[in-house]
């Protein structure tokens, strides 16, 4: 009888112990949950997404958010040190533009650094307001994401 009561406890103290979800994951200070994004245009924030994708081939990573009709593509590199070689944003917060490093134009500069898994990247691009697309603006943007 001792050994039936020691098999049913130990039964029940498995299926507790199985049935509870794991802990929800909180990033350190500074980072995201790896698959997100963050994203502010012009002082618009865009919200967090979970449409993220990172290829890394060599020294160049393309993170790309979003989707065809509302999203960003940056790429980096990290040949020599880690720098912003061109953002494009399709219709993020109203806006639309590009930037790349070393052409000319309203474009600016960026910059990118990185906080555990997580890259902060931010500068300007040249383009237009989608609801006034005739005329060239700057804008400017604040991309989070964790790959």
């Amino acid at each position: 009888m001792k050994i039936r009561w020691v098999a049913c406890v130990a039964t029940v103290l498995v299926l507790a112990g199985c049935s509870s979800s794991p802990p929800d994951y909180t990033p350190p200070a500074g980072e995201l949950v790896a698959g997100t994004a963050q994203v502010t245009v012009n002082g618009r924030d865009a919200g967090v997404t979970q449409a993220v994708q990172c290829n890394t081939t060599e020294w160049l990573t393309t993170i790309t958010t979003g989707d065809q009709t509302s999203g960003i593509t940056a790429m980096l590199s990290n040949k020599d040190e880690l720098v912003t070689e061109s953002v494009s944003i399709n219709n993020v917060g109203g806006f639309t533009g590009s930037y790349t490093a070393d052409v000319g134009g309203t474009g600016g500069a960026a910059q990118v650094g990185m906080t555990g898994n997580t890259y902060d990247i931010s500068g300007t691009a040249d383009g237009f307001n989608t609801d006034a697309p005739s005329f060239r603006v700057p804008g400017t943007f604040a991309i989070r994401v964790a790959c």
